[in-house]
């Protein structure tokens, strides 16, 4: 048996502007990659996407998020 999980999302720019929200919480009893996560949070067709865990910017969709983590959905960002 999996244990249960809560993992923070916070999602930024156009894509908090798109789902009307800048933050959610997901808990779930079965482990869940970065992907899955994406997934369940409605946010599979935003491409491109940032994402970072725990403030520290990812890439790795495969890898597996913990309880407690805070994971950012962000629109890519340019500037100068």
């Amino acid at each position: 048996m999996e244990a249960h999980m809560s993992v923070k999302v916070l999602f930024f720019g156009s894509i908090a502007d798109r789902l009307g929200k800048r933050e959610c919480s997901l808990d779930t009893d079965k482990a869940m990659t970065v992907s899955d996560l994406v997934a369940a949070v409605g946010c599979s067709d935003f491409e491109p996407l940032l994402l970072a865990v725990n403030r520290e910017q990812i890439s790795d969709m495969g890898l597996l998020v913990q309880d407690g983590d805070e994971v950012a959905l962000m629109p890519p960002f340019s500037g100068g």
